[in-house]
């Protein structure tokens, strides 16, 4: 009850600071909210545990807390709802004859799909009304029950699937889970001395006295100020000028990488460079003059196809066990699961069968849309496993169906699949605050416990239900009250110009096939998989096969990951598995301190109505 009593909160707090202010709190594994409700939670229960013993929270109770506000905020969050909310007026209301959105584009959508109401687009992107006056939600009633109805059936498919990956990656392979291992020290999970420690403390004290500052010299700009985020070196030209390495010393991001394993770390780092690093190659050759060199994204394509194979075959005993029970009617142990292995295989088929119908309703042909509804939950398990071994920050946007439809001739693709494929950009957009790891990672914390993951099924479910309709709710009472276009920094019309202009495009101009794109995909599944096979052959190797995937983009936090990585060698190369262990309180501290700091910036932001100092971005 606590748990969904405070979701409308916490999904206002985040849309409050991400819509209207552009401070962000959910790009990240670990999503700060959830922390400071569930530090607050912690604090209130010692209290309470002093008063009145028998009200205090279990350590499971504080848990089922910290799970449901971090669902919510997989759905009340700049890269899910805040991108959907912006994709249902972008088109109608900056549809001119100039970019001929309507003659193009806007005819041939269903009108159940987004808002065309003039008058209540008109205080959604002016504010100064309310949204609670019919004239105003009225338009807004069928499309949100109809992507809401979407989001629920996104979600569900994403909880059956991994109730069938659940005990190949939690109990079997025993994956590191770093986003975890915050909360569980938190509530007394794995270390129950947590809070004495002075290693903690001083982790804390760091990033909170430079987040003071940082926030502080903000506004007033003669305080001085130790910069942890993210400054672009500004080169004066190529070959230098055509990369983008941005140094960054986030402390979260450096606590987080202390817990991911070595090779992992270093891979993350390490092909993030390798990708930038073509350019000082390619410019003396004379690559760099090709559009689109080095290809970046065809890259980030090619790397998430082949990991995905690559998870299948990896859990292909699991799957064809279960498939095989299912067909012979065998009876299986899954008992302890939030639901029956057959429910989930079939809940999974429906679902696809559900997300594909809706996609050829809206215009793709039926196999386009059954092809990039099965594509994108194999890029589900591939953002799950990167985060269950590397717990990053991680962009993967490569295999959306406009960017697949980019590697073929244009007048090959037809209106209906490019329509659905650029209005089904909002969710495919950057995939950073993914539900499906999220929902893994809260069966990790809850096993840990000691609890079953079939007592989970429905606090997830009542969660994921009540932030689908608290996250739009939210997005709508900020901007009829704000003004999207008027006062909101975080209104996403990135994501609209990326999709109608991608459209736009593909109806005018078009493109035809670009070989070096395809060649560059090829290359980069061919050495992910070339490097899983070394890895298998050669343990010792540093090179994971998951870094072409999770390096690629890894734009924000390379830097952070490097040093994370070279303090991590160090210790366990010099001090052993005992300094190792001992220094993890630091390492959460520096985690806890940054949060804990940019969400206290962030209330303070929307109390002064400033945009004032964020951790990140």
């Amino acid at each position: 009850m606590l748990g969904l009593a405070l979701i409308p909160l916490n999904a206002y707090w985040v849309i409050l600071s991400e819509f209207r202010w552009y401070l962000i709190l959910t790009l990240n594994p670990v999503f700060v909210t959830p922390v400071f409700f569930l530090l607050v939670l912690v604090i209130v229960n010692a209290i309470i545990k002093v008063m009145r013993p028998a009200w205090a929270f279990s350590i499971g109770e504080m848990l089922i807390v910290y799970i449901m506000l971090a669902i919510s905020c997989t759905i009340a969050t700049h890269d899910f709802v805040i991108n959907l909310m912006t994709m249902n007026v972008f088109g109608p209301w900056f549809a001119t004859p100039e970019n001929k959105y309507q003659d193009l584009i806007l005819q041939y959508v269903p009108k159940w799909t987004m808002v065309w109401d003039q008058h209540s687009l008109k205080g959604f992107m002016d504010g100064g009304t309310s949204i609670y006056r019919a004239d105003m939600i009225g338009p807004w009633l069928v499309p949100l029950a109809v992507w809401i109805g979407f989001m629920l059936v996104l979600f569900g498919v994403m909880l059956c699937l991994n109730v069938m990956i659940r005990r190949a990656w939690i109990d079997e392979t025993k994956l590191s889970f770093p986003a975890v291992r915050l909360p569980m020290a938190m509530v007394g999970l794995d270390a129950p001395k947590f809070y004495k420690s002075k290693l903690l403390w001083l982790g804390i004290a760091l990033p909170v006295i430079s987040g003071t500052l940082n926030g502080l010299s903000a506004l007033y700009p003669m305080i001085p100020h130790i910069n942890t985020r993210a400054h672009f070196p500004v080169f004066s030209g190529p070959p230098w000028s055509l990369m983008t390495v941005p140094y960054a010393f986030y402390p979260f991001a450096i606590g987080l990488g202390y817990f991911v394993p070595l090779d992992v770390l270093f891979s993350c780092w390490f092909f993030y460079l390798f990708v930038q690093g073509q350019n000082l190659i390619g410019w003396p050759l004379g690559l760099t003059k090709l559009p689109g060199f080095p290809y970046q994204t065809e890259q980030g394509m090619g790397a998430w196809a082949a990991y995905g194979v690559l998870i299948l075959y990896i859990t292909r005993e699991k799957w064809q066990k279960v498939l095989g029970s299912l067909w012979n009617q065998r009876k299986l142990d899954d008992q302890d699961e939030m639901m029956s292995y057959r429910t989930a295989f079939y809940g999974v088929v429906v679902g696809i069968a559900v997300l594909a119908s809706f996609w050829h309703a809206v215009g793709m042909a039926i196999a386009p849309a059954v092809g990039t509804v099965v594509v994108y939950f194999m890029l589900a398990l591939c953002i799950t496993r990167v985060r269950a071994e590397a717990g990053s920050q991680h962009t993967a946007w490569d295999l959306e169906p406009k960017n697949i439809f980019g590697l073929v001739d244009s007048r090959l693709i037809g209106r209906g699949n490019v329509i659905a494929a650029g209005l089904s950009h909002w969710f495919w957009r950057l995939n950073r605050s993914h539900a499906m790891p999220t929902q893994l990672e809260g069966l990790r914390m809850w096993q840990s416990a000691g609890h079953k993951p079939k007592e989970l099924l429905w606090p997830m479910v009542a969660a994921t239900v009540v932030a689908s309709i608290a996250g739009p709710w939210a997005v709508l009472h900020v901007a009829y009250t704000e003004g999207a276009a008027r006062k909101c920094v975080g209104f996403a019309n990135w994501t609209g110009y990326e999709a109608y202009g991608w459209m736009a495009n593909a109806f005018t101009g078009g493109w035809q096939i670009q070989w070096p794109r395809i060649i560059a995909a090829l290359g980069s599944a061919g050495l992910t998989l070339l490097l899983w096979v070394l890895q298998a052959r050669y343990p010792w190797m540093w090179l994971h096969p998951l870094g072409p995937a999770a390096g690629n983009f890894l734009i924000w936090v390379w830097c952070p990951f490097m040093i994370a990585w070279a303090i991590k060698y160090c210790i366990v190369r010099f001090g052993g598995q005992k300094v190792h262990k001992t220094m993890v309180p630091f390492f959460l501290g520096l985690v806890l301190g940054d949060y804990v700091t940019g969400a206290v910036w962030s209330i303070v932001s929307q109390m002064l109505k400033i945009q004032g100092y964020e951790i990140f971005h």
